[in-house]
């Protein structure tokens, strides 16, 4: 089902807040990644390096399918599937970067946090689409 036909993930929000949100994401979690001197602060010193990547991920995985949903143009499942794919792809491309980084590493465990928070923000727009087709379901 296209947009049109489909009660959209994202009724408060209009498509270009999506798009900008989207495109700000990558340009913050590419700037942040590739900062040498952000290992020793104090977010990474409280929450751990695995979480934040986690958490990221998972808010840049919303904001890609969102972005990609609200054009109206593909199903939601198809957002999923490039908005996801959008989001690992940014966060290989980090992990190749930073090997060129001072007092930065490429990691392989960064990269699995960033799969869990994106896996953990599929699950939750697929919950939460089933939510909202259940509440607006006619009643038998």
């Amino acid at each position: 089902m296209t947009r049109s036909s489909e009660k959209s993930f994202s009724p408060f929000f209009s498509p270009r807040f999506w798009v900008i949100s989207a495109a700000f994401w990558t340009t913050a979690v590419i700037a942040l990644a590739t900062s040498p001197d952000l290992q020793s602060s104090w977010i990474m010193k409280t929450m751990g390096d695995k979480v934040i990547h986690g958490l990221a991920f998972a808010v840049g995985a919303v904001v890609w399918v969102q972005a990609i949903e609200s054009s109206g143009r593909v199903r939601i499942t198809t957002a999923m599937t490039y908005g996801s794919a959008a989001v690992l792809l940014i966060g290989v491309a980090i992990e190749l970067l930073q090997r060129y980084v001072p007092r930065r590493s490429a990691d392989i465990r960064d990269f699995l946090a960033d799969v869990a928070g994106v896996l953990f923000a599929l699950l939750a727009l697929a919950v939460l689409g089933w939510c909202r087709r259940r509440s607006s379901a006619p009643d038998s």
